[in-house]
């Protein structure tokens, strides 16, 4: 079977073309809340400093007051994700349902993914204003998403 035509899996995916965009964005923002993950864990090994009881007791080290500010970073820029990436996931699961062009989901979803990536990396160093416009692209794409679902479900124009 070819990975690409999605005919052979079910009649009703071959009528969402923009489908494998919208998996492709999910993985990829998948790895990279599992990457944030991975370097917050890192960052606590390196700095030594564990508040969470049973981990200071678990590596043997006393028990500190709060975390490091660099694991503290690493925690903002994960609880960013979970304040914005289900609000992509609705509307990008709904542009697809509604019938998006392949070629417009993945203009769009690349562009949500490389500026989510773009933000994190710049959180994670600090840098302003950077993050901050790189945020408000990031939901400019989402509201020109929501505004091609209001167009494609005939809410709108």
């Amino acid at each position: 079977m070819n990975p690409t035509d999605l005919t052979s899996l079910s009649p009703s995916l071959a009528t969402l073309p923009a489908l494998p965009a919208l998996v492709a964005a999910l993985v990829a923002l998948f790895a990279k809340t599992t990457l944030t993950s991975v370097l917050q864990v890192l960052a606590r090994l390196r700095a030594g400093v564990f508040p969470i009881p049973e981990d200071a007791r678990l590596l043997r080290k006393k028990q500190a007051d709060a975390e490091a500010p660099f694991v503290r970073r690493c925690a903002n820029v994960w609880r960013n994700d979970t304040e914005n990436l289900p609000l992509f996931f609705a509307l990008a699961v709904a542009y697809v349902l509604l019938g998006a062009s392949a070629e417009a989901a993945r203009l769009l979803f690349g562009s949500y993914v490389l500026l989510r990536y773009a933000h994190s990396a710049v959180f994670l160093l600090g840098l302003q204003p950077w993050r901050a416009l790189l945020y408000l692209s990031g939901m400019a794409v989402c509201w020109v998403i929501a505004w091609k679902s209001l167009l494609l479900a005939g809410l709108m124009g």
